[in-house]
């Protein structure tokens, strides 16, 4: 059936028929949701923010998921979608927390709680939600901070227990000085430049309070002072002598701890003798 009109002379007609309807495709609200808050995630004004909305977002495809509000393949495009957006974020605040000149280790405990949380995460056919470029980038963020950790050991290691160590602990002292990261954390830096004079420092201390023992031969017996006590002092001075140098770059005037060393054993001798 139609209608005619008579427009300007001309004849037009017009349907009249009505149209079947059009099927509208369904659209999932809680999807949409989830993908809103991944979307938001880039907008964030800070990082405590993005942090809220990690957990919002999370809390939300689980319970979304186990729920049977959003199929398991709807999870994982959103988890997807999510992390594509958090990640570049995440590990730009890490790197960016790398090149200030103070370091906070509270900060450092936080980051390695998120890769944590951030490696278990899998779709639902157990794969890693994960890009192995990002798997490779949140290694370094892990690998930086525990070379703090160990740098932060090493920088208070300033006391001599022997050689063996002092060479270990300087030259561990070193490279984690040229580590380029670590360089920036200004105290740390600073800390680990001393580390080798400090040792030094104790070391010719204990070299010193070795020889001072030569003066206390009242309280020895003439065979352990002679026998036990001189080639003790003698050693750990010689050993001084030795390597300082090599070991620390310099080394102090050991001349002045033979001849005190002299004194006292001529000392000793007399008393003894007198004895």
């Amino acid at each position: 059936m139609a209608l005619t009109f008579a427009v300007g002379g001309i004849m037009i007609y017009a349907k009249t028929k009505v149209e079947p309807p059009i099927a509208l495709k369904q659209v999932n609200q809680y999807s949409i949701d989830i993908t809103n808050s991944c979307k938001a995630v880039t907008q964030a004004e800070n990082d405590s923010k993005v942090d809220s909305i990690y957990t919002t977002v999370m809390d939300r495809i689980n319970v979304f998921k186990n729920e049977d509000k959003i199929q398991p393949s709807e999870a994982d495009k959103c988890m997807d979608l999510f992390i594509k957006n958090y990640t570049p974020l995440f590990m730009s605040h890490c790197f960016g927390e790398f090149q200030q000149s103070v370091w906070n280790a509270n900060d450092h405990t936080d980051m390695l709680s998120h890769i944590s949380k951030l490696k278990v995460l899998t779709h639902s056919d157990n794969s890693s939600v994960l890009a192995s470029s990002t798997i490779d980038s949140l290694n370094l963020i892990s690998k930086i901070i525990a070379d703090y950790r160990q740098a932060r050991k090493i920088s208070r290691y300033t006391s001599f227990t022997g050689v063996s160590n002092a060479l270990s602990v300087i030259t561990q002292a070193k490279q984690y000085t040229n580590n380029s990261y670590l360089a920036n954390c200004r105290d740390l830096h600073s800390e680990l430049q001393n580390v080798r004079l400090s040792i030094a420092q104790s070391h010719y201390n204990f070299v010193t309070a070795q020889v001072e023992k030569l003066s206390q031969y009242k309280f020895y017996s003439k065979s352990y002072y002679e026998g036990t006590l001189i080639p003790h002092v003698d050693a750990v001075t010689t050993e001084y002598d030795n390597k300082a140098a090599s070991l620390y770059g310099s080394k102090k005037d050991v001349n002045y701890l033979w001849n005190r060393a002299r004194n006292y054993y001529d000392e000793a001798m007399s008393y003894y003798g007198a004895n």
